[in-house]
């Protein structure tokens, strides 16, 4: 075990909020809206960013593969390409095909790209197999970046190697459509599950809202309700104790299935990876969400929910997990200089605060998050900074993270189509979590 903390801005005193034990090493989807506009062209400053370059950076052509979400403005990378003479290719792809891209290349001892956005499912997809190198000389020889600003470098650390810098931390949250939830005559968020069942059925008899619970047919959706009705779902050995009878992690998926059966959420989240467009486009009044995203939610040029959206604590034990973002650099890359000077321009206030107006990613500088709350930019601080008092991270460390993730979203649809029941589900994604354990450990 090695314990956790996520730090974010918590006022004056930036207080460092620790977290529980994490189980085992720690470690998904991309679920911020792909389809978001990119920022409008932030004001870059002049700054001497070439004025401590390594003379052999100058002229080099970098490659960097990142999600849609990770591309940085054009006119930042602009900049950047003009003050260092680093010429950047950015491969804009879903993170399944980045990951599918670098372990191909990989096999051929080839680097997919220079640098590689890594994504919270990333410590099991490429970097515990090898395919990310360690930080550690470059974090040392490097005089500026100040790593004692950027929070959560501890997820990305294994062994005391480190694989990645944060530009963004993030938790799974729930917002909702606070004038909705009036109309149906509730004037706070529901503080348990039952009692959220009962407003989103009561949000549709009144026909307020057809579908009010918008929550994608995604192995997330369960974790979140499972964690925060207090199921660990393993315990220290690894062991998916979410298939103990009467679990917890039970009640959560036949909660679940309940919601797709009950038409409680809208069909159409089959067809989905995340619920956020769905949400955006005025269907849902609970929404599974995340720190961040209430200036999206609430802005009315892309969403027809604005601007009504407020965060809520998670019902019962609040229990969630965070969703962190880093920058990496493939182990075959021939450029890690370059590389690096363009990790420290990425990470670096003007590109993180410029990704935080898109997409509402709270940003990993310690220094950004104090800023952006002295501006006012962080909202519902009281809500937030509680529930970032209740991270229960899951062991996305393993090896067998990924793959066990993708078999939770096939058996949760198989169970909405009706194939299988609750029980059923959690009995097979049990059964492959042992497998794939067993397949994975020597």
């Amino acid at each position: 075990f090695r314990s956790f903390r996520m730090r974010i801005w918590t006022g004056s005193q930036g207080e460092t909020i620790m977290r529980t034990k994490v189980l085992a090493l720690l470690m998904l989807i991309s679920f911020i809206l792909a389809a978001c506009a990119a920022p409008a062209a932030p004001v870059v400053p002049t700054t001497t960013v070439a004025s401590s370059l390594p003379t052999t950076v100058a002229g080099t052509k970098i490659t960097f593969m990142t999600p849609p979400w990770g591309v940085p403005p054009e006119a930042g990378l602009k900049e950047f390409e003009n003050q260092t003479g680093i010429s950047i290719e950015v491969l804009s792809l879903p993170m399944d095909q980045i990951y599918s891209k670098v372990q191909v290349a990989a096999s051929a001892q080839q680097a997919a790209a220079d640098v590689l956005f890594l994504s919270e499912e990333s410590p099991s997809f490429i970097v515990t197999p090898g395919f990310v190198k360690p930080l550690n000389d470059l974090i040392a020889a490097d005089t500026e970046l100040k790593m004692d600003d950027i929070a959560d470098t501890d997820f990305w650390t294994l062994n005391g190697k480190v694989y990645g810098i944060p530009s963004y931390v993030q938790l799974v949250m729930m917002d909702y459509n606070a004038e909705k939830l009036a109309q149906a005559g509730f004037n706070a968020p529901p503080k348990t599950w039952d009692e959220l069942t009962k407003m989103a059925q009561k949000l549709k008899a009144d026909k307020i809202d057809e579908y009010p619970i918008a929550m994608g047919a995604i192995d997330w959706s369960w974790y979140l309700i499972a964690l925060s009705k207090g199921d660990p779902l393993f315990d220290a050995d690894l062991n998916p104790v979410f298939a103990n009878q009467g679990s917890k992690g039970r009640e959560a998926m036949a909660l679940l299935l309940s919601y797709f059966k009950d038409g409680l959420i809208t069909p159409a989240m089959l067809s989905e990876t995340t619920p956020h467009s769905i949400f955006m486009s005025g269907v849902g009044t609970f929404h599974q969400s995340w720190l961040g995203a209430n200036g999206l939610m609430n802005d009315a040029k892309s969403s027809k929910q604005a601007p009504n959206v407020k965060y809520m604590l998670l019902p019962e034990t609040a229990n969630t997990w965070s969703l962190d973002a880093a920058l990496g650099i493939s182990t075959y890359s021939k450029n890690d200089a370059a590389a690096w000077q363009f990790i420290k321009w990425y990470v670096g206030e003007v590109n993180e605060r410029a990704i935080f107006n898109a997409f509402g990613l709270y940003p990993a500088s310690l220094s950004l998050q104090k800023n952006l709350d002295t501006e006012g930019k962080l909202v519902q601080f009281d809500v937030t900074s509680e529930q970032a008092k209740h991270i229960h991270q899951l062991p996305r460390w393993v090896g067998w993270w990924g793959p066990w993730t993708t078999k939770v979203t096939e058996a949760l649809r198989r169970g909405i189509n009706g194939e299988l029941t609750s029980d059923q589900v959690i009995d097979q994604i049990a059964k492959d979590w042992n497998s794939l354990k067993a397949e994975y450990q020597p």
